[in-house]
């Protein structure tokens, strides 16, 4: 897809939907909210009918607003068991089926725990499955942007550097950019010449294109020495989205902007109408 802004949506159905379990119900609602996006959320495993799939893609199409989804939060392509690996690579598979199914065309999930292992084994371990998921999907004919997320927590495989090399290694790979998690994996990221300097790198290292065609996680958040504790709404946090979207202004930045907040579309909103504004 071919961007001209910033696209502003939630993390699963608005709160404010009248059938919270009803996706089509949410992208109705997003279009009434004035919001540009939804992500389907696939947290607690993949389960979706195919009507409700061919409904969704309809929808979707006929209103514009694009969709994005994140996959089962059961993966782990550092597992000890082989048959765990497995199973992820399978998740993995699964989600982007039913999320082409959908019509969406990018596709965010953690990727790994470090298990006390080192981390440069754990990426030759995740970039060994993701070659995989590539030609299975390849098979399939399914085209999404496979996008492991930049993750919150110092124990998950997920930091910034690590995100730009399986990029580099892997076709179909690009990075889910989570700010708010960047942060709280690392204490640092908070001001306007930190988010400049990493939108630098990913311009530098994955060419301006990187930056055309992002897929961005924001919301407040708290977290401690080991990174992120829990998600909190952006007014209750530390976090300088601000100074992030002034960042993100200035680099010409576009693609999606999915709000994790409790408050979902009220962040939401309040992110795309300061980002209007500038």
């Amino acid at each position: 897809m071919k961007f001209d802004r910033l696209l502003f949506g939630t993390a699963g159905v608005p709160n404010t939907t009248a059938k919270k379990n009803s996706p089509i119900e949410g992208v109705k609602r997003i279009h009434e909210l004035g919001l540009d996006c939804m992500q389907l959320e696939f947290a607690h495993g993949v389960r979706m009918k195919e009507e409700v799939s061919s409904g969704l893609r309809k929808v979707s199409y006929e209103l514009g607003i694009p969709l994005t989804s994140h996959g089962p939060y059961y993966i782990n392509l550092n597992a000890r068991e082989q048959d765990k690996i497995d199973s992820s690579v399978e998740r993995i598979i699964q989600t982007a089926k039913i999320s082409d199914l959908c019509g969406a065309e990018s596709m965010t999930f953690h990727a790994a725990f470090y298990m006390k292992d080192s981390p440069f084994d754990v990426f030759d371990l995740v970039e060994k499955s993701m070659n995989i998921i590539e030609e299975r999907l390849n098979r399939l004919d399914i085209e999404i942007e496979l996008r492991p997320e930049l993750t919150g927590k110092t124990s998950q495989f997920g930091s910034l550097d690590e995100l730009i090399s399986l990029t580099k290694n892997v076709n179909s790979c690009r990075p889910c950019m989570d700010f708010s998690h960047l942060f709280a994996r690392t204490g640092k990221y908070n001001t306007e010449e930190e988010f400049d300097a990493v939108l630098g790198v990913l311009k530098e290292e994955l060419a301006a294109e990187a930056l055309q065609n992002m897929h961005i996680h924001i919301s407040g958040i708290s977290s401690n020495s080991k990174g992120d504790l829990k998600h909190l709404n952006l007014e209750q946090s530390d976090f300088n989205w601000k100074g992030l979207f002034n960042s993100l202004k200035r680099f010409d930045c576009r693609g999606y902007v999915i709000c994790n907040s409790p408050n979902l579309e009220d962040d939401a909103k309040m992110l795309k109408e300061y980002y209007l504004s500038l």
